[in-house]
């Protein structure tokens, strides 16, 4: 017995004086050898593009605790019979296990403040109501909803059903004091292929007349099955909502990237929270979809060519919800 103690001893001063916590410890809440955690995510995200550079492992902090007796025993108590003398419920759980079901941590408050590269709100800007802070505009101008208008795309320049869903939430914003600019510029005519040249010009006038704009959208709609586009929302159907963040390329720098990433993992958070079912999630592309020319600029594929417009419309309304929020903390 003095031989398996000693060993348990010199086994637990091991651990806690070589193991690194991270300083944000929620990543790791739940596993009991939280250092092993990083090393199989390191060897999982190798073999899958991309994620290794968005999950990038943070900067831990070593903590190196002093011993004493007392400690010790503390921390053998925990290895041996999970008992936490700090937390007088962990005795009791272990005869009565439902006590358990009332420990489990809280939802995390998602919030700019908590994710890592946000590009902070200009918070005496935001604060204002009269200086414009959304910008919105289309590169696709044309698309539409083939349950609404026959056609995936209006013909000769027309504007398409994607403009009112663009208007639809411009006007959920403004009724609620969030002043909004709406371009209804046609972009894809003549060239489908090449709108992004035109739509580029139209954001960069945006962001220059309007240097108090704190988010801009770039609203297009996506081409999928309608199964796949379609959520319901406390009984009511509405079009997913896909976020689509440039990387840039060698010859197409995007140097705002990392921000545009870390601004949709806001939105996709709160959708998640207030209406899952609602976001698809985000798409990295590599690209640039105009998106260097602001910190907080989004693609935004709302529905497809199978969705009704109605339904792109009460999309909007829902996102312009997650937006109101997220304004309104940007100025606490």
């Amino acid at each position: 017995m003095i031989i398996v103690a000693s060993g348990l001893v010199f086994g637990t001063y091991w651990n806690v004086t070589t193991t690194a916590i991270p300083v944000s410890g929620s990543a790791y809440y739940g596993y009991h050898f939280p250092s092993l955690w990083p090393k199989g995510k390191d060897v999982l995200f190798l073999g899958i593009p991309g994620l290794s550079e968005v999950t990038r492992p943070q900067n831990a902090v070593k903590i190196t605790p002093q011993l004493s007796a007392g400690n010790i025993g503390h921390r053998l108590m925990r290895l041996l019979a999970g008992v936490d003398f700090s937390n007088l419920r962990s005795l009791f759980s272990q005869e009565i296990p439902y006590i358990l079901a009332f420990n489990k941590p809280g939802t995390p408050i998602v919030s700019a403040a908590t994710l890592p590269n946000f590009p902070q709100f200009d918070h005496q800007t935001t604060a204002s109501s009269d200086k414009v802070l959304v910008g919105i505009y289309h590169t696709h101008t044309a698309e539409s909803f083939i349950p609404n208008s026959g056609v995936a795309h209006r013909p000769g320049g027309q504007l398409g059903d994607i403009v009112e869903v663009g208007a639809a939430l411009a006007n959920c914003l403004e009724k609620a004091g969030v002043k909004t600019i709406h371009s209804v510029a046609i972009h894809d005519y003549p060239s489908f292929m090449k709108a992004y040249g035109p739509s580029e010009v139209t954001a960069q006038k945006m962001v220059t007349e309007n240097p108090s704009l704190q988010m801009l959208f770039d609203i297009h709609r996506d081409a999928d099955k309608r199964e796949n586009v379609t959520a319901v929302i406390n009984g009511v159907q509405a079009a997913k909502i896909t976020i689509v963040v440039a990387t840039g390329q060698q010859d197409l720098p995007q140097p705002h990237w990392q921000q545009n990433h870390a601004f949709a993992k806001l939105i996709e958070a709160k959708l998640n929270e207030k209406y899952p079912g609602l976001c698809r999630g985000i798409h990295l592309e590599e690209w640039r979809y105009n998106q260097h020319l602001h910190p907080r600029a989004l693609l935004l594929e709302v529905g497809s060519q199978e969705s009704s417009k109605e339904e792109a419309m009460k999309s909007m309304e829902m996102l312009g919800d997650i937006l109101i929020e997220i304004l309104a903390e940007s100025r606490q």
